[in-house]
């Protein structure tokens, strides 16, 4: 009962089509089915799966919407570091499906297990992503956006994407209610602008955000 109640404030909150919500619906199966195989998720967090997983996922692509509008005329390249079973990053592209934004998404992880997962995945809901079984440490390509959900403390999160940032990459990234501990680390390291936005409470109630950073320079 739980979960259907979380199905529905999801397609409300993100305006999805009952064709979108068949194959979220398909893809919480595979994670519950797969889940004792590969390790996607915690056991405790599969009731909530919707709530903890899908919507803090999703909740992201509107500020790729955002910073699309204003890249009109270009594919805006996007990392998901750390896709493990592919949140953020697959349920961004399950959604593109239907709202047709210019991107080009790149799924990073290290685990192989998790990389086969992904593949599968992308086959069953025929969608277009490179996958990269690596650390995004070892990798070299540049990207607009970088996204990601619980890898890193902000600091050594942005050590690990230096080699694929840019200049104007912006970083989307959903935090706990302890992100602003993470953002006093930041500042010792890092000049930056910084856009935080509290999740909805129909969501999340701990008090977690969206941090947007951007213009991100190192300090000497």
């Amino acid at each position: 009962m739980k979960i259907n109640s979380e199905k529905n404030t999801f397609s409300k909150l993100f305006d999805v089509s009952r064709e979108t919500l068949a194959k979220l619906c398909e893809y919480e199966l595979k994670i519950i089915s797969s889940n004792q195989k590969f390790n996607i998720i915690g056991k405790s967090t599969i009731p909530n799966i919707w709530q903890r997983h899908f919507a803090d996922s999703a909740k992201i692509l509107s500020f790729i919407t955002q910073i699309a509008k204003k890249n009109e005329n270009r594919k805006l390249t996007i990392c998901d570091v750390g896709s493990g079973g592919g949140f953020p990053g697959l349920i961004i592209l399950i959604l593109n499906q239907e709202k047709k934004i210019n991107l080009n998404m790149t799924l990073v992880e290290s685990n192989k297990k998790k990389c086969l997962f992904l593949t599968d995945l992308l086959k069953c809901f025929k969608i277009n992503a490179e996958i990269i079984n690596d650390r995004a440490e070892n990798l070299s390509d540049k990207f607009d956006i970088i996204i990601a959900r619980a890898v890193a403390p902000l600091n050594k999160f942005l050590t690990f994407c230096k080699n694929i940032s840019k200049n104007k990459t912006i970083y989307i990234l959903p935090k706990g209610s302890n992100f602003q501990s993470e953002l006093l680390q930041l500042k010792k390291q890092w000049y930056y602008d910084v856009n935080i936005v509290k999740n909805n409470k129909e969501i999340d109630r701990s008090g977690g955000v969206t941090i947007v950073l951007s213009n991100l320079k190192k300090k000497k």
